[in-house]
């Protein structure tokens, strides 16, 4: 059955789900040309609860583009080329997504050639050879300095949970996998009733349902689960790491916020946006524009069931004692101080001009459709988004509803009692260390 909706800018919203499960969702934009459709599956490094097959939801995103039942990785190339398609696909710790961009009137086949590629055929040649591409990712990655401090600080941070697992694994976890294991895993997560077909730009919904039916109709069903219970660490954490071979040193301070679906979501992103994005925030011009640091930010990342606001610098050995004292301070003053008019207004300023910015591509409103949908299990449109944005408020009065960033910023001191801090440092005064942020000198607010 489909449902249809339309608000009052003409925006129209269409849902239809197969008998298997498979959720269809669609938003037409008919000035458009081209038309952007993706299969969305519920599934990430954060469904990977066992250690040993760690990464495996990347390694199979790599799996996918190496041959199907019907077709190999040189004939799904060309078949996407003929048809002049942006075809891509990522991973992260809660979805991993595939898509394509096409003209119109190559969205039939574009369709069925993703459609195709929800069944890889997994051969065990392919997958003893993609091995090493993963390894060397994994390897390029670490030779980033940034990309080490942030995964060390989530493996410190979550500990044993799944969500401390690196998207892309390790090298161990990817040399020791079985192909056993990523077919197990594909049975087990790549079910119909864990899937979207999402799909944005110009195009006909019935045929749209029509093609899902004819291609996804016979889709097994299996478990949809994910374990979103909340985490928090169960105490601070300091974690210094030496690298001698680096110039720079680089601190994140982690601590527990607010999920994906916390009513108060809103409030804690324009928070975080006010205290450090990248420009304008109060970081950034008491951090960053001082020369005191290469880069110095915050913000909100919200997961299901769980979130963290957390905090980063990057700067010379020399100026780090200086720079993490001022992150403090930063955070403590916005705590005490709570926040202005004139920046809550030029934090909204921005999300709105984004939101509309990107309702305006293909590629984001057919990532947000399924990405709204996983969250609150329908819809929303670009008008509802901006209107969300504008009941915040940077204090409360009698009367007047949203939620106030202020009221959020004391919350943020309640919830975040377990700070974590992760120091990446090069060469330098090893005296830093003790200046490092001591999460438990001030529990009570962050």
């Amino acid at each position: 059955m489909t449902d249809t909706t339309a608000n009052n800018n003409g925006s129209v919203f269409h849902t239809h789900k197969l008998s298997n499960g498979l959720q269809i969702l669609g938003q037409p934009m008919p000035d458009f040309e081209s038309v952007a459709v993706s299969y969305y599956v519920h599934t990430g490094s954060r469904d990977e609860p066992d250690p040993s097959i760690a990464g495996v939801s990347h390694f199979l995103e790599h799996m996918v583009f190496k041959g199907t039942k019907t077709l190999d990785w040189q004939e799904i190339t060309l078949a996407f080329n003929k048809i002049g398609a942006e075809l891509n696909a990522f991973t992260s710790h809660e979805a991993t997504v595939y898509y394509a961009r096409v003209l119109g009137e190559y969205l039939d086949r574009a369709v069925e050639l993703l459609s195709d590629m929800m069944y890889p055929r997994l051969a065990e040649s392919d997958f003893e050879t993609e091995k090493e591409v993963i390894v060397n990712e994994i390897a390029r990655s670490e030779d980033q300095p940034y990309n080490s401090t942030y995964r060390r600080m989530m493996q410190t941070y979550f500990g044993n949970h799944p969500l401390g697992h690196d998207v892309l694994g390790t090298p161990e976890s990817i040399r020791n996998m079985r192909v056993n294991q990523m077919r197990e895993y594909w049975q087990h997560r790549y079910a119909a009733n864990n899937l979207i077909l999402s799909i944005a730009g110009n195009f006909d919904w019935d045929h749209i349902v029509q093609l899902a039916e004819e291609h996804a109709n016979n889709w097994r069903v299996g478990d949809a689960g994910r374990n979103v219970d909340h985490y928090e660490p169960p105490h601070s954490i300091n974690d210094i790491v030496v690298d001698k071979k680096l110039k720079q040193q680089i601190m994140i301070l982690a601590m527990p916020s607010v999920d994906i679906k916390d009513p108060d979501y809103y409030a804690a992103n324009l928070a975080a946006s006010i205290l450090g994005d990248g420009e304008g925030s109060r970081l950034y011009w008491n951090i960053y524009q001082k020369g005191l640091a290469e880069s110095a930010s915050a913000s909100i990342w919200a997961m299901e069931g769980t979130g963290i606001l957390y905090m980063q610098a990057n700067s010379t050995p020399q100026e780090a004692p200086h720079v993490l004292k001022l992150l403090r301070s930063e955070l403590d003053n916005f705590l005490d101080v709570g926040v202005y008019e004139d920046e809550l207004r030029r934090a909204k300023n921005k999300w709105v001009s984004s939101t509309v910015l990107s309702s305006e591509s293909t590629f984001s409103r057919m990532f947000s459709l399924a990405s709204d949908w996983v969250t609150e299990g329908r819809l929303v449109s670009v008008e509802e988004e901006i209107e969300r944005i504008e009941k915040v408020t940077a204090s409360q009065r009698s009367g007047t509803p949203g939620i106030t960033c202020n009221e959020l910023a004391h919350q943020l001191g309640e919830v975040g009692a377990i700070p974590i801090s992760v120091n990446l440092r090069g060469q330098g005064d090893r005296k830093g260390s003790p200046l490092l942020y001591n999460g438990s000198a001030h529990q009570a607010r962050v």
